[in-house]
This record gives structure tokens, sequence and C-alpha cells, in this order.
């Protein structure tokens, strides 16, 4: 992939030594100042990487996910303009990197490319099999490493619906289809705006039967659904 840059909009320039951690709030973006280039480490949530629009594209594309432990902004190690923009898919928290001098910073560009190549493998599998198998995958990034081994039922915060959509390659519609078939195996409850609690393990098992994507025609469950789209 083409290296990113991409710092915190408005934020102010630390002093020497300073590493304060930056929050973003679910919908915050992260942009490039005009003045100021950072290396960061995200260390809680995810962020949703889009390539910007250009002559060729009406619109940003989605291309990335970004989760703990991800580095953003390695651009700033070689200087390349950024063409992309991230924003939070969930609360998030960010710690700044000091850019480091000459050799120092390969280290930095090792964890870099060892970051690429795993979230590449993850791009294919949220592009590529059913629809609920893309979903799921998703569902289970979003869950801290840690715990997606865990049997017991945790609340997660959830991007809106639209974002997931994109993510995964599908309709909205769709996704709604899939989280109502979720309800009502009870493997999960998101009855609260962009939450859900649910087993990563129990998740993870689950089978999906044939045609479930197809549109559901209770009006109630369809309100239910459509109460996701931001």
């Amino acid at each position: 992939m083409e290296p990113i840059l991409i710092t915190a909009a408005g934020t102010p320039s630390p002093g020497p030594g300073a590493c304060l951690p930056h929050d973003l709030a679910a919908g915050s973006l992260l942009a490039p100042p005009e003045d100021d280039r950072r290396l960061w480490r995200l260390t809680e949530g995810a962020l949703r990487l889009d390539r910007l629009a250009d002559a060729e594209s009406a619109g940003s594309t989605f291309i990335q996910l970004l989760l703990p432990g991800d580095l953003v902004g390695l651009a700033a190690l070689t200087g390349v303009p950024a063409r992309y923009q991230a924003r939070a898919l969930v609360a998030s928290r960010l710690q700044p990197l000091p850019l480091p001098e000459s050799l120092a910073g390969w280290p930095l560009l090792a964890d870099g490319l060892r970051q690429q190549q795993h979230r590449v493998e993850d791009l294919v599998r949220l592009r590529s099999g059913t629809a609920q198998e893309r979903f799921k995958h998703l569902l289970l990034l979003l869950v801290p490493e840690a715990s997606r081994r865990e049997g017991d039922v945790s609340v997660w915060p959830l991007p809106t619906l639209k974002d997931m959509a994109a993510i995964i390659d599908t309709a909205p519609e769709t996704v709604s289809r899939i989280l109502g078939h979720l309800r009502r195996q009870h493997l999960l409850d998101d009855r609260q705006r962009q939450v859900a609690s649910f087993s990563p393990t129990r998740l993870r098992e689950v089978e999906w039967p044939a045609g479930m994507t197809r549109t559901d025609r209770n009006p109630k469950r369809r309100r239910a659904a459509d109460a996701w789209v931001a």
C-alpha cells in the first residue's frame, strides 16, 4: 500500500518530550495540519481509512481498517504528502510517537510493514465470501484481541450502519438484515444505538442459513433496522 500521513486536526504541537494521548469521539476525523507531521499509534478503538476524492473518483473510498497497535502516519518517515483521511468508527485514542532520526526509524518502518501485511489479510476477509461472513469478521475485529476468545456476553461499541456496510462492501439494508437475524437467534442485543452485546465465541461459531439476507417483510423489524442508519 502507499505510505500514509495522518495527524490530528487542530491538535496543538506538544512541547519537547510531551507525549499526551489524543482522544477522538466516534465520527471525528484525523487530518493533516498545514505545518506539522506526526506519527501515532492507535491504542484504543478503531479508525476507518479512506482515500480522498481525486480526478478519478467522485468521493472518498474505504481502503483500510486500523485497529489498536497500528501505526498511523508512516509517511511522516518518508515525507510523502497525505492522500488519505481517517475517521474514528468508535471512541478511540492515539498515542503520539517521536519521529526517529536517520536509521533509528527502521524498526518503526518494519513495524509498519508487518501492520500493512496483517491489515491486507483482514481486508481480503472483509471483501470476500458471503456478506454474513464478512460482517462476522468485522464484528470480531472490533473486539479487543485479548477478548476474542471469551465466551461471556459483553457490551461492545459499533460503528454506524453505513460505515459497517461500506467496510464490508454491501448495502446498509443487508447489514440490517444480518443484525436482525442475530437478534432473532439471541446472539446479539443492539437495542442501544451503536452498542451491541454479544459473545465473541458464540458469534465465531454461528452458522448462517442460506438466503437470510433476503428482504425482511416484517414492518416492525424493518423499522428497528432503519434506526441504525446514520
